[in-house]
């Protein structure tokens, strides 16, 4: 019969047995934890870096964006693999149809975004640079002279203000509408003893808001003689993104605000995150002529401080013009509203037309290019042209402004 008393060697048997148990149980489960903490940490490590990864891929997106000059995008703005898409390109900046590596290569010098720094007052204006076919100056306007301080003698200056068709957007730097006006107006006016300067300030997804900004804070101390705004085709975009034009963000604000949202997302607070202002829903056309006549009828007021004319040319698109429109335009005509441009349009001539500033004149460009049929090119998209576009407009803006009373004006020594 087995001794099963305290003390027998048969209990300390099973105690030592039991011991050891523990002992191995122990030196196992601090194993587990050991084996449980390195994964976390390893895990936590490679979470921590695809976290730190995303972050970092996303915010560089956002800086290249800003900072990056971009040329039309072959795969996205012109897909050359459409014969259509081609074969207009190819019209547009007089490229042989069916040479594709001559188009790639002439679409890779035309500019299809712009970067922007922060600027006081109007949100942003593009960096000073010299990329391919665009170049900056220090002011942030597309414009070779660095100076506008002093104005030389005889000399008439003029500013177009904009947004990317006015800025040249799809259009190399000597054949933006204020280059091709400059020359056409030093080539055909050369008998007045005057000579012309005529300065692209215009920046991208600029409405009228920003125009009278930069007129009122920056282009009446630069010796304007005449102020040009080639405007009215943001107002409705932004309208139809259902923004109002007093107060919002610009596509290139929106960049920034999301920057910031990133920072505050990586530093913990959500919560920060800055919304866009929008509306519930578009605000009505003849509410935005409003808005723009006054926008237009401020910015008159400061240019005639400085003793300019300003003149509003409400700016021509696919919807607008009296063109009848190639088969590549009329994919871009369809993808807009053409009832809500037509009514906001006139909305905006109807209020326009009645202002009475002095120094004011309205001038309508919307109808442009009726001369052309369906076998000529010349919308890039549904706001942008080329070349023959630009050259148009600019002829337009030749003979619809009254330069020899702006000549007077300067001969007469209007400070």
């Amino acid at each position: 019969m087995q001794d099963i008393r305290p003390g027998t060697q048969s209990e300390r048997r099973w105690t030592g047995s039991g011991r050891s148990s523990r002992a191995g149980f122990e030196i196992a489960f601090s194993v587990i934890v050991a084996i449980v903490m390195a994964a976390c940490t390893v895990g936590g490590f490679v979470i921590g870096r695809k976290t730190a990864d995303n972050y970092v891929r996303r915010v560089g997106l956002l800086i290249d964006d800003a900072n990056v000059p971009k040329a039309l995008d072959v795969n996205e703005d012109a897909n050359l693999d459409d014969p259509v898409t081609a074969q207009a390109l190819a019209k547009l900046y007089g490229v042989t149809p069916g040479d594709r590596a001559a188009l790639s290569a002439r679409l890779s010098q035309i500019p299809g975004g712009v970067p922007y720094r922060p600027a006081p007052f109007v949100g942003h204006l593009a960096p000073p640079m010299s990329w391919r076919e665009v170049h900056v100056n220090a002011f942030g306007f597309r414009n070779e002279r660095e100076d506008y301080a002093t104005k030389p003698d005889r000399t008439v200056r003029a500013f177009i203000t904009g947004g990317s068709t006015a800025f040249g957007l799809g259009a190399a730097q000597n054949m933006t509408i204020a280059y091709q006006l400059e020359r056409l107006l030093n080539s055909n006016l050369s008998g007045n003893g005057k000579q012309y300067q005529v300065i692209n300030t215009a920046f991208p997804a600029w409405a009228s808001t920003q125009e009278k900004l930069l007129i009122q804070q920056y282009l009446v101390d630069m010796h304007p003689d005449v102020i040009i705004m080639f405007s009215g085709n943001n107002d409705v975009n932004w309208l139809l993104e259902k923004v109002n034009i007093s107060h919002f963000y610009t596509y290139a604000d929106q960049n920034y605000i999301r920057l910031f949202n990133e920072l505050y997302a990586a530093a913990g607070h959500p919560e920060w995150a800055i919304e866009a202002p929008t509306l519930s829903s578009a605000m009505e056309c003849r509410d935005l002529g409003k808005l723009t006549a006054r926008n237009v009828e401020e910015a008159a007021f400061a240019a005639g401080r400085a003793g300019a004319q300003l003149i509003f040319a409400l700016q021509p698109n696919i919807v607008s013009t009296s063109k009848i429109l190639s088969v590549h335009e009329q994919r871009w005509f369809q993808k807009l509203d053409k009832p809500r441009w037509d009514s906001c349009y006139e909305s905006i001539r109807e209020h326009l037309q009645a202002i009475t500033a002095p120094n004011f004149a309205f001038l309508d460009l919307s109808r442009s290019f009726g001369e052309f049929g369906a076998d000529t090119e010349v919308f890039l998209d549904k706001y942008h042209f080329a070349d023959l576009g630009n050259r148009i407009i600019a002829r337009a803006l030749e003979h619809g402004i009254d330069w020899a009373s702006v000549a007077k004006s300067v001969s007469a020594g209007t400070p």
